[in-house]
C-alpha cells in the first residue's frame, strides 16, 4: 500500500523530469517549446530540458522529504500523511502544469521523444545541476 501511494503521488507531481542550465524563466522556455520546439536542434532541447529539471528542484526535494516521512509508518499513518503532503504540494500546482505542458511538446518531436527516454542524458544533466543525490532518492 505504501509503494501504491508513493506511486500515485509521485505520477501525480509529473515527474517526467527533465533538466536544464539556463537562467531562462520556464514559462517562456515551455511557451518557447510548445511555439519553435519542432525546429529546436538536440542541444537547445537539451538546455531546455535542464531548465525545466533546475526548476522542478524545491518541489523534488520536498518530494523526497515526503518519501522519508512516510518511511515505516503504518498505512493508517501513511494517509494522513498523504493528505498533508497533498495540501502541501499545492503550491507546486503550476510548476506541475508547465512540467506537464512541456513535456506534451517534447512527446510531439523526435528529439525531445529521444531526450525524454534518455536515462543517461537525465543522469549527465543531473550530475551537471547538482541533483544527482536527489534523483536517486527519488
Amino acid at each position: 500500500m505504501k509503494k501504491t501511494i508513493l506511486g500515485v503521488f509521485i505520477m501525480m507531481m509529473g515527474l517526467f523530469f527533465v533538466s536544464c542550465g539556463g537562467e531562462k524563466d520556464l514559462k517562456t522556455v515551455v511557451e518557447s517549446a510548445q511555439k519553435d520546439g519542432a525546429n529546436w536542434t538536440e542541444d537547445e532541447w537539451k538546455d531546455a530540458f535542464k531548465s525545466v529539471m533546475k526548476a522542478s528542484k524545491p518541489m523534488l526535494e520536498e518530494a523526497v522529504s515526503f518519501k522519508k516521512e512516510m518511511e515505516g509508518k503504518s498505512e493508517e499513518e501513511q494517509f494522513k500523511i498523504a493528505a498533508e503532503i497533498m495540501e502541501k504540494m499545492e503550491k507546486f500546482t503550476e510548476l506541475q502544469k508547465q512540467i506537464t505542458d512541456f513535456n506534451a511538446a517534447a512527446e510531439k518531436t523526435e528529439i525531445g521523444k529521444k531526450l525524454i527516454e534518455d536515462d543517461n542524458f537525465q543522469k549527465e544533466a543531473a550530475k551537471e545541476l547538482g541533483m544527482e543525490k536527489l534523483m536517486e532518492e527519488m
